[in-house]
């Protein structure tokens, strides 16, 4: 286990990333130490090519309670970290937008578990994750209205493919505070469980011990098609199956359901 900027500690074991964000007596806030952090776990994940999964999460029972004040009492001296947004710093995003896309951008895929509060740019990096597991007495609120601001870490272009457009109008206009229940039924979260960080962990396992070549490729074709025409979709399905089919790791995944074993895949 790892500390990196001493804001997430970081570990990998059996295939799988485990990071949490450390900063508890805060509820995990976001400042610019944890930007920095968030940046370079997502570089080292991208340089491990043993990971097959990541697991996130949030230390000291919440997952994360969005930006940290501190940096609204920047903005109105000048010094803050939501300065001089339309500059691209990082490929297609700014600093605080590449905090949710680097998950999206990573080749395997995150699992998020998400306990207690998940608001404002905490929920937007929860909403980068592929899955979100929650507990039960976890909440939510797009909380960005309350501070006169809007949602600008990239959850404008992933909300309109999970939530119904009034829903997400009524939650983002109220900046109000929604329960994991409604969360699920509006498409927030993925499903709710007793602990989320097990479900996730034990989602993570299932990945991991999948062929990893065809899971890197689902998530480029999953995450290419809401960019895509339909023609190049079908294209981008079968180039990909090309370089798949008869690979090791297929004929090891093959095999090994044939065997009834686990199976020994190749990074």
């Amino acid at each position: 286990m790892s500390l990196i900027n001493d804001r997430i500690e970081f570990s990998v074991d059996s295939h799988i990333a485990t990071v949490t964000l450390h900063r508890p007596s805060k509820m995990n806030a976001l400042d610019q130490a944890m930007f920095e952090a968030i940046e370079q776990v997502g570089e080292q994940i991208n340089a491990d090519k043993s990971i097959r999964a990541v697991v996130l999460s949030g230390a000291g029972g919440n997952f994360c309670s969005g930006l940290d004040k501190s940096s609204f009492e920047g903005l109105l001296n000048g010094s803050s970290i939501l300065n001089s947004l339309a500059e691209r710093s990082h490929g297609i995003a700014n600093r605080p937008q590449h905090a949710v896309w680097l998950w999206r951008e990573l080749a395997v895929p995150v699992i998020c578990a998400i306990e207690g509060m998940a608001l404002g740019g905490g929920l937007q990096i929860a909403l980068g994750a592929d899955m979100r597991i929650a507990s039960r007495q976890s909440q939510y609120s797009i909380l960005e209205l309350k501070w006169g601001i809007i949602p600008d870490m990239g959850s404008s272009q992933i909300l309109p493919h999970l939530v119904r457009d009034d829903v997400l109008r009524e939650l983002t206009y109220t900046a109000r505070t929604f329960s994991a229940s409604e969360a699920k039924e509006w498409g927030f979260i993925t499903d709710i469980a007793d602990s989320p960080l097990e479900r996730a962990m034990a989602l993570a396992s299932d990945i991991a011990n999948k062929n990893p070549d065809a899971i890197r490729a689902s998530k480029r074709v999953i995450n290419q098609s809401y960019h895509q025409s339909i023609a190049d979709g079908l294209l981008m399905e079968s180039v990909e199956q090309d370089r798949i089919m008869g690979s090791d790791n297929q004929i090891e995944a093959v095999m090994a359901v044939l065997q009834k074993r686990t199976a020994n895949f190749k990074d």
